[in-house]
């Protein structure tokens, strides 16, 4: 089992987390980054069109390996991009990670920013964007979504680790799991049963009983189409 909390809560910085014994000189800790919309590059073309000749760097793995640089942390450091699950795959792999041995802790999270017109061009093109400015998330007459910015990680440990260093633990990840909905009506149609199968997944690694579960975080992209499909993904896992 992994938990979750923030450096901050747990009073660490960058020198006392990579010094931490057992971790080894400069921290045998994990950076793993979701991210998406890699825009910076549109600017450099631009730019160089209007004869100011400018190269900006396209690379996301930059995000992950400078928080690795700044922090001398040696664990695995990596961008992941699986588009809208990115955050939540960077946890996946995180906590594989520490179950392997790779890394003694981790911090995972995404980021999201809205840098340049094309990412709302490409939104409204693919019908993504909500015509109202608003996402009604499992609501009548949703039509789109609305993008938003943000910024977060957490720092994942083994829970037998948190609990002997005195941690401040915010949650416990029981089980995670990962797959893809495969061939469908269409590149961005979801797959209610591949979805059905993954929470299933995830409910058998965490070895919880279904019942227990009062919560639950959606993907809810406010729309016709992904909205039934996700809640039809839900009902099947329930349901077997």
């Amino acid at each position: 089992e992994c938990v979750y909390e923030t450096l901050e809560d747990a009073g660490y910085t960058r020198e006392s987390l990579g010094s931490t014994p057992g971790m080894g000189p400069g921290g045998n800790v994990g950076v793993y980054v979701g991210v998406m919309y890699e825009e910076y590059q549109l600017y450099g073309a631009q730019e160089t069109m209007l004869g100011r000749p400018m190269a900006l760097a396209g690379s996301p793995a930059s995000i992950a390996n400078r928080v690795s640089y700044f922090c001398n942390f040696h664990g695995p450091s990596m961008a992941v991009d699986t588009m809208c699950s990115s955050s939540l795959t960077t946890i996946h792999l995180a906590c594989q990670s520490l179950q392997q041995g790779e890394c003694e802790a981790a911090i995972a999270g995404g980021v999201n920013v809205s840098i340049h017109p094309n990412k709302y061009l490409m939104l409204g093109q693919g019908k993504f964007a909500s015509s109202k400015g608003r996402c009604e998330s499992f609501g009548i007459g949703g039509d789109g979504y609305v993008p938003g910015e943000g910024v977060g990680a957490v720092l994942l440990k083994p829970l037998a680790k948190a609990i002997a260093d005195g941690d401040q633990i915010y949650g416990v990840i029981k089980g995670t799991a990962v797959n893809h909905g495969g061939k469908t009506n269409g590149y961005n149609v979801p797959s209610p049963n591949a979805q059905a199968r993954v929470i299933g997944r995830a409910f058998q690694k965490a070895g919880i009983d279904p019942r227990t579960i009062s919560y639950l975080e959606a993907h809810g992209t406010g729309t016709s189409l992904g909205d039934p499909i996700e809640m039809t993904g839900l009902t099947k896992a329930f349901q077997a």
